[in-house]
């Protein structure tokens, strides 16, 4: 059985051969797993670099799947750019000719430092202002990924990555969810009182997110994916009640699910932290699977109460610890760990193991290729 057909098989509740192994590395991972990698060209994937170091990462630890999550990435606009310095010990600086800065990290995200105040009033932005065709991702606090405006450009990692690992090795598409932009927006202290103060404003603005987001959506259906990761870091009981989530975030999350559903393509909620009293909710808005499970004390999902839970209606995709146990534990507490995870895991009707969150950027190599070599020898059905 192919790679692609195992995860396909796990993803329509079917049992493969064996458990897939897939897991979604860190931007600061993927940086330190392709040493001399200028951080700029992985950000902006200049000449492919994005699409190379991802799958560079897949193959190298025998991964079943491939995410790419940041699909359509806009190259370094150099009109914009007043000057880059390459001195700094973080990583390169590019100061911008509008202020902003941008310091592009060797082992985390970029770190952007605007020179103004980035945010909207939530009291006078007009939701009619939101275009309908989507502009950026919005992966961390004042940090945007601008996206390309030619049709092949909004997809070129896909094509890319799929040039590189070939047809034996699913492919997954990424985007985030409305809630998203809507605190990238506003700001997350501003937003989440929004959802209390502006109920009807903040409902208008995620449904015409959502609509913007379903149509890049659209576009890497289009490309050929095989599944689609919608980022949610946002949607946990940390930051949203049950009552909010149901009310406002879910059904903007519909319109994404709706568009993979009518295109085919499985899609999952990743969503970090504590979930543990919305494992159905989050089911209930009609994605096929749920990452990441965050097991405690990073989170409050116990991979067997998930399993019991949601375990016959969606896929599964976790549950290990990436930083108590792949970062810091030793060989005999990564194999334990595993071999329980892949225990419980394989009572679900479908199940993918991965890191809990994404890989670390420090974890070792060896840790990492610990999964692969585990999943072979304890995880076939």
């Amino acid at each position: 059985m192919t790679s692609r057909e195992r995860i396909a098989r796990a993803m329509h509740l079917e049992r493969p051969d064996r458990v897939p192994v897939m897991c979604q590395p860190s931007w600061g991972f993927v940086l330190l797993q392709n040493p001399g990698l200028d951080p700029i060209d992985l950000w902006h994937n200049h000449d492919g670099a994005y699409a190379k170091a991802f799958c560079t990462v897949t193959e190298r630890f025998g991964f079943d799947g491939v995410m790419i999550p940041g699909v359509g990435l806009s190259p370094l606009d150099m009109g914009t750019v007043k000057r880059i310095d390459r001195r700094n010990s973080e990583g390169p600086v590019v100061t911008f000719r509008n202020g902003d800065r941008c310091i592009y990290c060797r082992n985390e995200l970029p770190r952007y430092l605007h020179a103004g105040r980035p945010e909207v009033d939530i009291e006078t932005f007009d939701p009619e202002e939101i275009p309908e065709r989507l502009a950026y991702h919005p992966p961390s606090n004042h940090l945007r990924m601008w996206l390309n405006e030619s049709a092949t450009g909004r997809v070129a990692e896909l094509r890319q990555s799929r040039a590189l690992v070939g047809e034996n090795v699913s492919l997954h598409g990424a985007i985030y969810s409305p809630e998203d932009y809507l605190i990238d927006l506003v700001g997350a202290p501003q937003a989440l009182m929004a959802l209390l103060t502006h109920r009807e404003k903040c409902r208008e603005i995620l449904e015409r997110f959502a609509h913007a987001v379903a149509a890049h959506a659209e576009e890497q259906c289009e490309a050929g994916i095989d599944a689609m990761d919608i980022s949610a870091p946002w949607a946990g009981q940390g930051f949203i009640s049950r009552t909010l989530y149901e009310t406002l975030i879910a059904p903007a999350q519909k319109v994404l699910v709706r568009l993979c559903r009518k295109r085919g393509v499985p899609c999952h909620c990743h969503t970090c932290g504590a979930i543990g009293d919305r494992l159905e909710l989050i089911v209930d808005v009609g994605f096929d699977g749920i990452e990441c499970l965050d097991p405690p004390p990073l989170g409050n999902v116990e991979l067997e109460d998930a399993v019991r839970r949601i375990g016959d209606r969606a896929y599964v995709k976790g549950n290990i610890d990436p930083v108590n146990v792949l970062l810091r534990g030793s060989e005999a507490e990564i194999t334990e760990a595993v071999r329980r995870c892949l225990e419980t895991g394989m009572k679900a009707k479908g199940f993918i193991l991965s890191t809990a969150c994404t890989i670390a950027p420090d974890t070792p190599a060896r840790n990492v290729a610990l999964l692969r070599e585990l999943a072979e020898k304890h995880g076939y059905y």
